[in-house]
């Protein structure tokens, strides 16, 4: 048996987030320590909290109540608490107990801080591909999208949806460019909590252009139609599912935006 020590510092990755360490046994003893700190925390209007719980060598139920009285508070004063670092033993015992489903919890504390960015600050994550002009290399990033999106709470319907458009904007971009073109396409993803903006910039093919150009403003399409047309009229498909979509020419190449909106 351990006696509680309990350490409260600012992170220095996010001097917002309060970092409440707790060190020894977590037992009935140690409950009005524990309410104590959450009280000191709330009085500096700190309240977005991640507990350590690397020290931790016991939790007794008592104390358990005791943290989730103080996730409460956090709650209500427009914060939170997660906890990050737990051992296997105490893991284990929360997740029987069904606590996971009252806490977050994380890994280390840098994953918890990413997440508070994410769930709190609304910030974005950018995450860029780089693939070669052939159209071998489009099923993996489109499966990178869907994936992605998967992992960061979009549904399966918003999903298949920015798979889709990655999949369309990426067979475009490569069967637009020059058929000598060594220029890699590179594909660019930023997600957060509400939207996925999806870029792609591939070098052009001026005369491919002038049929694009000319599928993008909606005039009639010749009788019989080439592959450039095609894929016009998939671009057409990406403008239906997305919530955006702009496309700049420039000497530098093509790039094509799309902004597809979560689903609630």
């Amino acid at each position: 048996m351990g006696q509680l020590r309990i350490e409260v510092t600012q992170s220095e990755a996010a001097p917002e987030i309060t970092v409440l360490r707790f060190e020894g046994d977590l037992d009935n003893a140690s409950i009005r320590n524990i309410g104590s700190s959450f009280q000191l925390i709330i009085e500096k209007n700190s309240t977005y909290v991640v507990a350590d719980m690397s020290g931790v060598s016991m939790l007794s139920s008592a104390a358990l109540g005791e943290i989730m009285g103080g996730r409460k508070a956090l709650v209500e004063h427009g914060g939170d608490l997660v906890l990050a670092c737990l051992s296997l033993p105490i893991k284990t015992k929360l997740t029987l107990l069904g606590a996971n489903r009252i806490f977050r919890l994380h890994s280390d504390i840098r994953s918890a801080i990413n997440a508070y960015k994410w769930e709190f600050e609304g910030k974005s994550e950018v995450f860029t591909l780089s693939m070669p002009p052939a159209l071998r290399f489009v099923p993996s990033a489109r499966q990178f999208a869907s994936r992605l999106a998967g992992l960061k709470g979009y549904s399966r319907r918003d999903a298949f949806r920015i798979e889709t458009i990655v999949d369309e904007i990426c067979n475009n971009a490569i069967e637009h460019a020059p058929a000598d073109s060594k220029r890699n396409v590179a594909l660019t993803l930023s997600i957060d909590r509400r939207k996925v903006e999806i870029n792609v910039i591939n070098a052009s093919d001026p005369v491919k252009l002038e049929t694009l150009r000319r599928m993008l403003s909606g005039a009639k399409e010749p009788p019989q139609p080439t592959i450039e047309d095609r894929r016009g009229r998939g671009l057409a498909l990406v403008k239906l599912l997305s919530n955006g979509l702009d496309i700049d020419f420039s000497e530098q190449g093509t790039r094509v935006h799309a902004t597809k909106l979560k689903e609630e």
